[in-house]
């Protein structure tokens, strides 16, 4: 999917929003976080390769976990400038520091990029979503406590660090037993059908065992597929991803639908100090994640596409209208998200695909990629 056909259809949906304000803000939260998301992510993390992901883990794990905790302490940090306590400013930035998965990758698969910058980029939109959900869950079970002192919410924070590795070893082992029961089968149908229950069954399971079902998901499409890869009496038909590529394309188009019509314009303009603080937060937060990337080797044509490819969107909405009512500064900072969203998207329509175009004809890029994928084995 092209990026102007996802700003087509946002609009599309703004323009259903005019027409009937409101009617999806419920059903898109709970849609997009129940529905939409255990696929989409399922998808994205099927088309992984799991050693290109350990080649670049580094680069990785600095974006979606640093990257993810800078984000929502700038955020914080600028609200607190405003006068907004710290509890509410920092679940402001938790939310707001999601980026969305869904956009990149849509726009990636339509574009020339290097496969180590897509392997990076994509990995940390899909990891960057698994720790801004972590840290939001986080910071809602500390303010539920109160003034209940530092122990407890060390206590939160360690419960929510192992409720995140919970979930990928979880995932990891749902896979395992996927792949042992798909061994010497041929049954298209069969493969589908268990692909669609490690997706969701990952997500539901690993939830219902208060684990993190985000990265239970990713784990679980990632190493599916390593050991479809790796396992001679493992193979998985075309078909499998045929039916991956559409059932993501139509989620796609539905999901960016749903945003557009959530999108509730003339609120953004009700908290204008809350909002442009937000907004200036972002702005510099990506351009500080990208310079990460500075500590290795790797062109500034690619730090640009990361900072570029900083969209929010459909989970960060989500997140924001899932809020209970008694949170305080919730209007804030659903209005936040909604301004957010709009901008982010509105920019990287303009930026991204300059600079993927210039990351893609760059001589160090191509030098770089070619060296490092060259490793990576085709199947």
């Amino acid at each position: 999917m092209k990026l102007r056909q996802i700003l087509v259809i946002v609009a599309l949906g703004i323009g259903y929003g005019f027409i009937q304000p409101g009617r999806f803000a419920y059903a898109f939260g709970h849609a997009t976080l129940y529905v939409f998301l255990p696929a989409l992510l399922f998808e994205a993390a099927w088309n992984l390769n799991y050693r290109a992901i350990r080649r670049q883990w580094i680069a990785i794990a600095t974006l979606a976990g640093p990257g993810v905790l800078l984000t929502a302490l700038l955020v914080a940090g600028a609200l607190a400038i405003v006068r907004v306590p710290f509890d509410p400013a920092l679940l402001a930035g938790a939310i707001l520091s999601a980026t969305d998965p869904i956009a990149v990758v849509a726009v990636f698969r339509r574009l020339n990029v290097p496969k180590t910058l897509a392997t990076i980029v994509e990995c940390e939109a899909l990891f960057n979503d698994a720790v801004a959900v972590a840290l939001y869950r986080c910071v809602l079970a500390a303010m539920a406590l109160g003034p209940a002192g530092a122990g407890a919410v060390a206590i939160v924070a360690a419960e929510t660090l192992g409720g995140a590795a919970g979930g990928a070893a979880f995932g990891v082992a749902l896979a395992f037993l996927a792949a042992r029961i798909l061994r010497g089968s041929r049954d298209v149908r069969v493969q589908i059908a268990a692909t669609v229950v490690c997706a969701y069954g990952a997500y539901f399971a690993a939830d219902f065992l208060q684990l993190s079902g985000i990265f239970a998901t990713i784990a679980c499409g990632i190493a599916l597929r390593f050991y479809e890869r790796s396992w001679i009496t493992l193979s998985i038909a075309d078909d499998v991803d045929r039916f991956w590529d559409v059932g993501a394309l139509l989620a796609n188009v539905l999901v960016f639908f749903m945003v557009g019509a959530a999108l509730q314009i003339g609120r953004v303009a009700q908290e204008p100090v809350f909002v442009v603080a937000c907004i200036v937060a972002i702005a510099v937060a990506r351009g500080m994640v990208g310079g990460l990337l500075l500590l290795g080797p790797y062109p500034r044509e690619w730090i640009d596409v990361v900072r570029a490819a900083g969209m929010r969107g459909g989970l960060c909405l989500a997140l924001a209208l899932a809020l209970p009512p008694e949170v305080p500064y919730r209007g804030a900072i659903v209005d936040a998200a909604f301004a957010v969203s709009l901008a982010t998207l509105a920019i990287s329509s303009f930026a991204l695909v300059p600079v993927v175009r210039r990351a893609s004809t760059s001589g160090d890029a191509r030098s770089l990629a070619r060296r490092r994928t060259d490793q990576i084995p085709s199947g």
